[in-house]
């Protein structure tokens, strides 16, 4: 694994040998150490004091375990840093290590070359697109100003700081947060989900951040029994989400109704026999194929319904 991670590293730090996983959880650090990879906890870095890193790829698995903001920006405003957020789906060590060995395999520079290829074509269609794949048949219309999320760049500059799933997934947003749609914005039609992810931002507080272990189980129970098949009309969601309609509804926040908040292309292109569709992990997100979204993880909880063999036609 190691040989392949560096190789990825060195796309996207100036000096791979230099980087250093940075996480909350010692046995995290213990499990990369055995692969000769440099880690440390948070609070050991900060703990220790004098010069901060200058390469960072940090990887909290409990945002209750890590270092305030400030403290954050004090220590990594001038550094290089790769956010892994695996704490927004699971703590668990085990998706953690999975997450590490996949974001590995991954082809980083073919990747972000097709992140150009999408937003290229979505930049010149002429007011739609369309989507199609097993048993999904989605019809986009496009605004004149599309505002889109990804990378089309592999390296960081010397004090930037970037999240994994801009570097595997080109998306956007139907939806603000406080619910309204774009009316410029139109997404009808169907999808074949084949696996369901739930999400929380680190602002997540209140009644629905204790509500996320409710939502991991209402995303597991939805796993085991894709493939499901949604409906959509004009970027909401009116049919298909079964006797879990009234959950993920309230969970994600009912002002929303159905609205459609993210929309967005995997091209992470993990071949289909080394990802674990039945894991709530982040890396699963971007591995493939469309997926989109309702509520927004911040002032909700945010699920994802992957459609793994979808595909923008035309790209």
């Amino acid at each position: 694994m190691r040989n392949r991670l560096m190789d990825n590293l060195r796309l996207i730090f100036s000096s791979a040998e230099d980087v250093i996983f940075l996480t909350d959880d010692q046995s995290l650090v213990d499990w990369l150490t055995t692969y000769a990879v440099t880690a440390a906890t948070f609070d050991q870095v900060l703990a220790h004091g004098g010069t901060a890193p200058s390469q960072v790829i940090a990887m909290p698995l409990d945002w209750a375990r890590i270092p305030s903001r400030r403290d954050l920006l004090a220590t990594l405003s001038r550094s290089s840093v790769l956010w892994i957020p695996l704490a927004s789906f699971s703590s668990d060590l085990e998706v953690a290590k999975y997450a590490v060995e996949r974001f590995a395999e991954i082809d980083l520079a073919r990747a972000v070359a097709m992140n150009r290829r999408i937003i290229t074509r979505l930049l010149l269609a002429p007011g739609e697109v369309t989507f199609s794949g097993p048993e999904t048949a989605l019809r986009v219309g496009l605004p004149d100003v599309l505002q889109l999320s990804s990378r089309t760049r592999l390296e960081l500059l010397p004090d930037e700081q970037s999240a994994l799933g801009n570097y595997f997934e080109v998306g956007w947003s139907p939806a603000d947060l406080s619910g309204r749609i774009d009316i410029a914005m139109s997404i009808s039609g169907t999808l074949r989900v084949d696996t369901v992810l739930a999400a929380k931002h680190r602002d997540l507080k209140g009644a629905r951040a204790e509500q996320f272990a409710e939502a991991v189980g209402i995303a597991a129970e939805m796993r085991k029994a894709c493939p499901l098949h949604i409906s959509i009309r004009d970027s909401r969601i009116v049919d298909g989400l079964g006797p879990w309609t009234k959950g993920i509804d309230d969970m994600s926040g009912p002002e929303y109704r159905g609205a459609i908040t993210e929309m967005a292309f995997g091209t992470g292109s993990l071949p289909p026999d080394r990802v674990d569709w039945s894991l709530n992990c982040q890396i699963n997100e971007s591995a493939a194929g469309v997926h989109l979204g309702v509520g927004n993880g911040i002032t909700g909880i945010h699920f994802d319904f992957i459609s793994a063999g979808a595909w923008l036609n035309g790209a």
